[in-house]
């Protein structure tokens, strides 16, 4: 792709919601969702308040404490539609399905995870909006298109605030390469008004599809699923570019040779590695925020020079693509140009750098 040409834009579509067509769930949700109650207790407290008015100003004593009974049983009524709809609110839920299609690892496997997530929220979520761009085939990735899919998002995000302006939480399932989603994060950032939830693929056989994998908020967590390893200088590496390598698929030096590799090609003074022992993390919401904090807390606590600070950084990448989303917003949104995210690309057997280099 040249200078000159621009990448094609993002595209944001409601794609649709839970289906609620059945008449059994409709009649279901008259009860759920407070409409009967407030219906009925209405025309309780309406009606009997006015009998019982009328008892006290005629000074009729026969049946006015059935009514005034009756009204009060009307008031509570209203109450509980009242508290219902209320809860029926906050039970609402937003998706947002963001891909970033790359056939050169398969279009086919791209296309089913697209669809899987669309469905996935369609059938879990009271309102689906979606937005998707397709990666150029030569992987000459211009970082302009992932910044206007992340601005989409961004957007989509404000619309479903109106759409749903109850609803506690906004669901994002995103379908991309690692390094991608790690500069997506970046832009998307983690102070939002409403909650962000990422959700991630279950591996598991027989689970349900997606489940809820970590929050693009700061969260307080104890667990700590990596370990830390130690933080290496480079013999005639720049002291100013630092990396951070995540083993989270228990690869050891299989992974870290490569990474190792690649620093010495990129001219990386320092290398800070964290890795999981198993192969495949537990697959809950603890332990990917755990991931996520315990990665962070590591980059903030690492005893690196005040040049290494404050020069340029790389992310070398494994695992499920949520966790890179969020690692993005949390470590690269405040210093958005100076990170670099790698994957491995199977392909080339190297790992694949973005925002790409700039060619001189």
């Amino acid at each position: 792709m040249t200078h000159s040409q621009r990448p094609d834009p993002p595209r944001l579509t409601v794609v649709g919601s839970a289906g609620t067509s059945n008449g059994s769930q409709q009649r279901w949700a008259v009860l759920t969702d407070g409409t009967a109650s407030l219906t009925i207790g209405g025309a309780m407290a309406g009606g009997f308040g006015v009998e019982a008015t009328k008892s006290f100003l005629t000074n009729e004593v026969e049946g006015r404490w059935w009514f005034v009974l009756a009204f009060a049983a009307g008031l509570a009524f209203v109450a509980l539609g009242l508290r219902l709809r209320g809860w029926s609110r906050r039970q609402m839920r937003v998706g947002i399905v963001v891909t970033a299609m790359d056939a050169r690892r398969g279009l086919a496997r791209a296309q089913q995870l697209d669809q899987q997530a669309e469905t996935f929220s369609r059938n879990t979520c009271t309102v689906t909006l979606k937005t998707n761009i397709d990666l150029p085939g030569d992987g000459v990735w211009d970082r302009r298109q992932i910044d206007a899919l992340a601005d989409e998002t961004l957007a989509a995000a404000t619309m479903a605030e109106r759409l749903t302006p109850d609803a506690v939480q906004i669901n994002l399932i995103p379908t991309m390469p690692l390094h991608v989603a790690f500069w997506f994060g970046a832009r998307l950032g983690y102070t939002h008004a409403r909650e962000i939830v990422v959700h991630a693929i279950r591996q598991a056989d027989g689970a349900p599809a997606y489940f809820p994998a970590t929050s693009l908020r700061t969260i307080d967590s104890a667990r700590e699923p990596l370990t830390i390893e130690r933080l290496d200088a480079l013999d005639d590496g720049d002291p100013t570019k630092v990396a951070l390598a995540l083993d989270l698929q228990g690869r050891g030096d299989q992974f870290f040779d490569q990474v190792m590799a690649t620093c010495r090609q990129q001219g990386i003074g320092y290398l800070l590695r964290l890795r999981s022992t198993s192969p495949k993390l537990t697959e809950d919401r603890e332990t990917f925020t755990g991931v996520v904090e315990q990665t962070c807390r590591a980059w903030r606590e690492a005893p690196l020079p005040a040049g290494a600070r404050t020069g340029q950084h790389a992310i070398f990448l494994s695992g499920p693509v949520a966790i890179a989303v969020v690692l993005g917003a949390r470590l690269a949104s405040p210093e958005h140009g100076r990170w670099t995210a790698f994957t491995f690309d199977a392909a080339s057997n190297s790992y694949e750098p973005f925002p790409p280099p700039i060619a001189v």
